[in-house]
């Protein structure tokens, strides 16, 4: 069989040769072949700046996982690692200036205009703000006149993470979203 093609594919060759006589289907064939060379080059090219798009993608959500999981840790107070304890502090940190820019952003909120008419005061009538006294609006989370916080937050449930790659699991799950590896019972979650 494969002499059989070789006779053809050598048939086709001088068919080709004879018509040719000043070689153009011979550098048309060279140039779509070199045409098809480079398309499949650049084929291959985005296929694998895409595979590294996708593993980068992979590496942040890895990244993401496992700080979330150490300021989890930190949180517990299960985390010995000097080093991870301070970048924790640091988180922290940041935390409470994000805090004092919300109280400072409250305060220079626009107060709402009083009524025309206003109604008339009860004696300590609603609740009041722990920190500063000052009469605040029902169910509001925070004074809006000192940004004290109003009603404690319960902590957050747990986040739990998978064993075997690191995903974040929802509460209740019983296997892992991303690499399906179950979830042991001793787990919560």
């Amino acid at each position: 069989m494969s002499e059989l093609f070789d006779k053809v594919v050598e048939g086709v060759g001088q068919v080709i040769s004879d018509v040719d006589k000043g070689g153009q289907i011979q550098s048309a064939i060279s140039g779509i072949r070199q045409r098809m060379a480079d398309a499949d080059r650049k084929r291959k090219i985005s296929f694998v700046k895409q595979q590294l798009q996708e593993l980068r993608s992979t590496e942040a959500q890895a990244i993401n996982a496992l700080s979330a999981q150490v300021l989890a840790m930190y949180e517990a107070g299960s985390l010995s690692q000097p080093e991870l304890v301070s970048l924790c502090r640091g988180v922290d940190d940041i935390r409470a200036q994000i805090k004092e820019k919300e109280a400072e952003f409250a305060q220079l909120q626009p107060v709402a205009a009083e009524p025309s008419t206003p109604a008339p005061a009860k004696a300590d009538a609603g609740p009041r703000c722990p920190s500063c006294g000052v009469a605040v609006v029902p169910g509001a989370a925070f004074c809006q006149t000192c940004g004290a916080q109003l009603v404690q937050k319960e902590p957050p449930a747990p986040i739990l993470f998978c064993v075997q790659c690191g995903a974040q699991l929802r509460e209740g799950a019983r296997f892992c979203p991303t690499c399906g590896q179950s979830v042991p019972e001793s787990q919560p979650g």
